[in-house]
């Protein structure tokens, strides 16, 4: 394979097919969210617990999905791969929608869930293969925010298109003909690569989960990323914040936008990725510390905001970290963002079930402090990330 990638203008409408697709999951995905009640009502259910099954489903979906991302590739190379990560997500979406009942409606997001974990560990193999070195900061921070951009979406678009249907059913439907049409924009532009070099063995899973880099990275973000669910999922049901909670999540998701950009930027600027991700990682946890404690609603926005800015900003670094390691090719990617992906997702879903368990034994207070306690894995796991600009200058 050629080392000195060129950028080029296929390369960048890849790219937006790729973004769009899975913007468009997460448009998907939180419409499904935002339309529970509906959908309860719809199906008889009138227990909340019956309705967690779905998310018990997506967890479980993103585990697997993220496990076979990898092997996948392997098979199918990748037009096949990302082209069946795109189709799930609109199969599991249209046997959703017209599912005769609730436990079919579980198998689609689950079918759905998995398509999307596929598709998220295929970015960074397509990122190597058709980026330069110099442009791939800038598209992993484009990746990076890129269901944050999907979240903004549907909070613009879910009410209005609901508004004009009037019908849950028609409402994720024409969310599910978006997906399609991306797919279609997949099979015609789409294309196959080499995933390693021929002359080697196939770099499989067992190769895979001997890579350091593959654990240390899950085992650091985890709280990252438990910290961020529980601010947008747990918080803004809770009595903590001086002003509606629901503006404080909005701002830390607004915050993670403008924190892309800043990462952009800094990208381009340092030479370093370690630093940049001690720095911001530590200042992260140690504000939310201030944030839950401010009484002042003004305060309490601000350090919100500078909490979204300060999770994205070392995002760029974190996950442009593997790809600049010596000797990397996509199917030795894969397989190491496959594993990161599916055990940060399990590590998560343990975490922040054991917040819910903190919080219904103790209070909302308890556990949202340990959720911040935990985002401190990222401080800590960052001496344990390898400085890629070393391997730059030999």
């Amino acid at each position: 394979m050629n080392k000195e990638k060129r950028t080029s203008k296929l390369s960048y409408l890849i790219e937006t097919i790729m973004f769009f697709t899975y913007a468009f999951f997460a448009v998907n995905w939180i419409a499904g969210s935002t339309l529970t009640p509906e959908i309860m009502a719809h199906f008889g259910i009138r227990e909340f617990s019956q309705a967690t099954l779905i998310s018990n489903a997506v967890t479980l979906a993103k585990i697997i999905g993220n496990f076979a991302a990898a092997y996948v590739l392997n098979k199918l190379y990748p037009k096949k791969s990302i082209g069946l990560g795109s189709i799930f997500i609109v199969l599991g979406s249209v046997i959703a929608i017209f599912a005769p009942n609730f436990m079919i409606f579980v198998i689609g997001r689950f079918i759905m869930g998995f398509g999307g974990a596929l598709f998220i560990v295929y970015f960074s193999p397509v990122v190597i293969e058709y980026f330069s070195p110099e442009d791939r900061p800038l598209i992993n921070s484009l990746n990076t925010v890129c269901y944050n951009v999907g979240s903004i979406l549907a909070l613009l678009l879910v009410s209005p298109v609901l508004r004009h249907f009037n019908n849950w059913k028609h409402s994720l439907l024409f969310f599910a003909g978006i997906s399609l049409i991306l797919f279609f924009l997949w099979l015609i532009f789409g294309k196959d690569f080499e995933i390693t070099d021929k002359t080697k063995e196939k770099y499989t899973l067992k190769h895979g989960l001997k890579e350091k880099i593959a654990w240390v990275m899950p085992l650091s973000y985890f709280g990252h990323l438990t910290l961020y669910m529980v601010m947008l999922n747990i918080f803004p049901i809770s009595n903590l914040s001086p002003i509606d909670p629901k503006t404080i999540s909005t701002l830390f998701a607004v915050g993670g936008v403008v924190g892309t950009v800043i990462a952009v930027i800094l990208s381009k600027k340092l030479k370093k990725r370690v630093p940049i991700i001690k720095i911001c990682t530590l200042i992260f946890s140690v504000t939310a510390v201030f944030m839950l404690r401010a009484k002042s609603g003004f305060l309490a926005s601000v350090l919100a905001f500078s909490m979204g800015v300060l999770m994205y900003v070392p995002l760029t670094s974190f996950v442009t970290i593997p790809q600049e390691l010596p000797g990397m090719n996509p199917a030795r990617l894969t397989q190491i963002m496959s594993i990161y992906w599916a055990v940060v997702y399990l590590l998560e879903t343990i975490a922040f079930y054991f917040v819910g368990v903190l919080i219904d034994k103790f209070s909302y207070q308890t556990g949202l402090y340990f959720a911040v306690i935990l985002s401190f894995s990222f401080f800590i796991g960052s001496f344990f990330l390898p400085e890629t600009s070393e391997y730059k200058n030999n």
